[in-house]
């Protein structure tokens, strides 16, 4: 079956590794694009809501649906996720040097996971899948920087989802596509750029700061993703178009 026959469905967090996939997905031989965004009471939410909303309108994708998940906040909430609206867990905010630190690392994935995440995104996608049926590629976002810190990233994991969805699902093959797998931060935006894609509408901040008069993501610049996001445009040598709240004077 050609590429032309087959759909796919984008699980766009409005992140910027999901923003990259979404411009990849529509550079594709699909059929038709659509996009999933899932939301869960996260410190993002409302901009979260608005930034998917342009980037799928930007897109021009065939459907975009938006979908509650109270009962993955009320999981997060239990677990006192950090990055759950009205926890008490504090945001990990590491220094660029420690973005590298290990031990660091895995501190700050236990402070911010969600239970089940993206076991729970890709199971719903695989069962969105039927009603589009045929041949459906889910793409992610899931990526190698990512990988060395959060389980739920691998290649290992996309390949044990993808056999048990094969056993779960009757009027679709899904097969999970993640084209960031075997790259960083700077290798994504080097794409990105190829793509044309409007880094300045996606988000990667855990507590954004609203969005400017523009429609841009206000980012915290302090988070662990906007250290991640800020040291991948420094890599790359791509100009950073993303939008920080200012220093405050305690911060300088």
């Amino acid at each position: 079956m050609s590429g032309t026959e087959k759909s796919a469905i984008v699980l766009l967090s409005g992140g910027l590794d999901s923003t990259v996939c979404l411009w990849w997905a529509k550079k594709e031989p699909y059929k038709r694009v659509v996009c999933l965004t899932f939301l869960y009471g996260s410190k993002e939410e409302k901009v979260l809501k608005t930034v998917a909303k342009k980037l799928g309108e930007l897109a021009e994708v065939s459907q975009h649906e938006f979908l509650t998940l109270d009962f993955l906040a009320d999981f997060a909430r239990r677990t006192n996720s950090a990055l759950i609206q009205g926890s008490s867990t504090t945001l990990p905010h590491p220094t660029a040097q420690e973005l590298e630190d290990f031990n660091k690392s895995q501190a700050s994935a236990k402070a911010v996971w969600i239970p089940g995440r993206n076991l729970l995104f890709l199971a719903i996608a695989a069962a969105y899948a039927e009603t589009l049926k045929g041949k459906v590629d889910i793409i992610t976002g899931f990526n190698l920087e990512e990988g060395t810190t959060f389980p739920d990233n691998t290649q290992e994991f996309i390949d044990d989802f993808t056999r048990a969805a094969s056993r779960g699902i009757l009027k679709a093959h899904v097969q999970i596509i993640s084209p960031l797998a075997k790259l960083n931060k700077a290798a994504i935006i080097k794409l990105g750029k190829k793509l044309a894609t409007p880094f300045e509408y996606s988000n990667s901040c855990y507590e954004p700061r609203g969005l400017d008069v523009a429609g841009r993501p206000i980012h915290c610049a302090h988070c662990e993703s906007c250290q991640r996001r800020k040291r991948g445009f420094k890599e790359s040598a791509v100009p950073d178009p993303t939008i920080y709240a200012p220093i405050s004077r305690n911060e300088k």
